[in-house]
Order: C-alpha cells, then structure tokens, then sequence
C-alpha cells in the first residue's frame, strides 16, 4: 500500500512546488494579506473578549479565515490572468492596488478595535482619525465610494423596515 502511495506523493509535491513558483512574484503579496488578517483577527478575538466580555466564537474565526481565502484567490486569480494576458507586471501593480485597500479597509478595524482596548491612547485615536478620514481626501475613488456605500446601506435599512 505504501508502495502505491509514493509516486503519488511525488507528483502532489511536484506540483505544489510548480504552483508555488509559478506565484513567487507576489508572495510578498499574498505575506501582507496574511499579516494583515492575522493582526486583525488577533485585535478583534481580543477586543471582544477583554471589552465586550463575549467568548471566544469559532464561527467568527472560520469567518476572518474564509474571507482571508477570498482575498487570496482574487489576488492570484489577478496575477494568473495577467500572466495568461502576457502583462505580469500590470498584474503585480493590480494585485498591489487590491493589498493597499485590504490595508487601508482592515487596518482602519485593527486601530478601531485597539481604541477598545486602549480608549485613553491619543497616539491610536489620532492614527485611526488619519486613516479614517484625512487618507480618504488623497484617494482619488474612496470619498465616493464611502459616500456611495452609505447610500445602498441605508437603501438597504429601509428595505429591511418595509419588509419587516
């Protein structure tokens, strides 16, 4: 039975190895996003249990872990399809571009779930305040986008009113 199992094994090892250097190019990509949900789910499981006295749910957790494979994929799915468009580097600066608004979007929830935990520091307060509303008049899409997302949310509310 070993015996069967082995050229198996070599084949799934060889093509992991060729599906890992085929997306070596954004590995510094694919290493942020994890950084940057490993410290959002660190701040939010703790925010949660120190200030909101709530126990620890594995369903939130199996939900920041799927929402991180989504990212994932879109990301390689990015990089994949510029290689196949023959443009990688175009491919590298979308996928950066998608990195910066996981960055700005999460990270903005790290600071808020700080500020939880440490609602006297001035030092969190201020860069929360930065990254919330002063980085927002530099991107060229996101004051719209902010204004947009708050009209299909509140459309959303009254729908959920009338049918309620």
């Amino acid at each position: 039975m070993e015996n069967l199992f082995t050229p198996l094994k070599s084949v799934l090892v060889t093509a992991m190895c060729a599906v890992l250097a085929f997306f070596a190019p954004i590995a510094n990509l694919i290493f942020a996003v994890f950084i940057i949900f490993l410290l959002n789910c660190i701040a939010g499981i703790i925010a949660d249990v120190v200030t909101d006295k709530k126990t620890f749910e594995l369903k939130k957790f199996f939900h920041c872990l799927f929402e991180t494979m989504v990212f994932y994929v879109i990301i390689m799915a990015v990089y994949f399809i510029g290689d196949i468009l023959l443009n990688i580097s175009g491919a590298i600066q979308c996928s950066t571009v998608i990195v910066y608004a996981i960055l700005y979007f999460y990270g903005t929830n790290i600071l808020r779930n700080c500020i939880k935990l440490f609602p006297t520091s001035r030092t969190l307060r201020f860069l929360y305040f930065v990254l919330s509303f002063e980085i927002i008049k530099k991107l060229p899409y996101m004051e719209r986008f902010k204004e947009k997302e708050a009209e299909v949310l509140e459309g959303l509310k009254k729908e959920d009113q009338e049918n309620g």
